[in-house]
């Protein structure tokens, strides 16, 4: 019976056709291995894909989902942080106001008048901080901040209450630049209408409705301009006049307190439903997941043990090359 034999250039393209079937091999079981999923999904699926891309199709909805969802809480635990900062500060400064008596110094009325118009100007940095270029309390204009700076209203202030000769005249003054036409919400604030509502969850929907021209912000910046009108100038050479100003805008900070703790708490109400729809995303995610490794799952242990001896294979056919490639005439005769 004759031998059949292989030439060399035969031999080395079977030499190499082995070794990248056993390298593809090796790849895929290392796949399987580190996943612990089916490389080949069509063939563990017999064909049919569509339960798996009903799953994968959730998957993705749920994670854009959850995009959404992180980026409407950051922003309502932002504005709950402006919100809070913003009351403490009136809250702090009414009671300052409230504790001045008739019969208060021309200084001490200037040091307050100081210390409440440095307030207004932090409550207006506060409305217009931005989340990224985002300003949250800019409502639907967004790339606007949310009011005028501090300046710019109080010069405008500063005029309403030319010819103001009681503490009486500059709050009407005040107040009707603050509520009426042609006054804060058409030249100081520069945002726009509240936010549509964004689908957070199947079928919840949030809506964060705060922005800067809200009445219970109007109010407290009301209430702040009327403080800090006591250090510009304003019923200059009548204590008892500014001590009355002063206790007035105190007032109108105190009332205001109830409208804020509402504010925060309709807003604290938002960040709650918030919560809950991302804990069920999370959950439908987790069940959606567990689904698609039941599906495409495989056996780790024997794909491991597979995976050593397809090594173990690749590292003989790796000694047989160079045994081969190192035969001399003389050690094949």
């Amino acid at each position: 019976m004759s031998a059949v034999s292989l030439g060399d250039l035969a031999r080395t393209f079977m030499l190499r056709r082995q070794n990248a079937t056993l390298k593809s091999e090796a790849q895929r079981l290392s796949t399987e291995v580190v996943t612990g999923l089916a490389a080949d999904v069509r063939k563990k699926v017999g064909g049919d894909l569509s339960a798996l891309n009903g799953i994968d199709g959730s998957l993705a909805l749920i994670s854009a989902r959850a995009a959404v969802t992180a980026e409407t809480a950051l922003m309502a635990s932002t504005m709950q942080v402006a919100l809070a900062k913003i009351d403490d500060s009136a809250s702090a400064l009414s009671a300052t106001l409230l504790s001045l008596s008739q019969s208060a110094t021309q200084m001490t009325m200037d040091q307050l008048g100081e210390e409440a118009e440095e307030t207004f100007r932090s409550a207006i940095a506060t409305l217009n901080t931005h989340l990224g270029d985002r300003s949250i309390f800019g409502g639907t204009r967004q790339q606007e901040n949310a009011v005028m700076d501090a300046e710019g209203i109080l010069s405008l202030l500063d005029a309403a209450v030319i010819g103001a000769t009681t503490a009486s005249d500059v709050q009407a003054a005040i107040k009707g630049w603050f509520d009426g036409p042609g006054g804060y919400s058409d030249l100081a604030y520069g945002g726009g209408g509240t936010l549509a509502p964004v689908s957070v969850g199947a079928g919840t929907s949030v809506s964060i409705d705060v922005t800067a021209d809200d009445p219970a912000i109007r109010e407290t910046l009301k209430g702040l301009a009327m403080a800090a009108m006591i250090g510009r100038g304003v019923l200059a050479g009548s204590d008892a006049e500014r001590a009355d100003l002063a206790g007035m805008a105190g007032n109108v900070l105190l009332q205001g307190q109830s409208n804020r703790v509402d504010l925060a708490a309709r807003l604290g109400r938002t960040e709650a439903r918030i919560e809950s729809a991302a804990t069920e995303n999370s959950n439908e995610s987790t069940a959606l997941k567990i689904a698609r490794k039941e599906l495409l799952g495989i056996d780790e242990y024997e794909a491991a043990s597979l995976l050593e001896a397809t090594q173990s294979q690749l590292e003989t056919l790796y000694n047989l090359t160079a045994r081969l490639s190192r035969m001399s005439l003389t050690d094949y005769l």
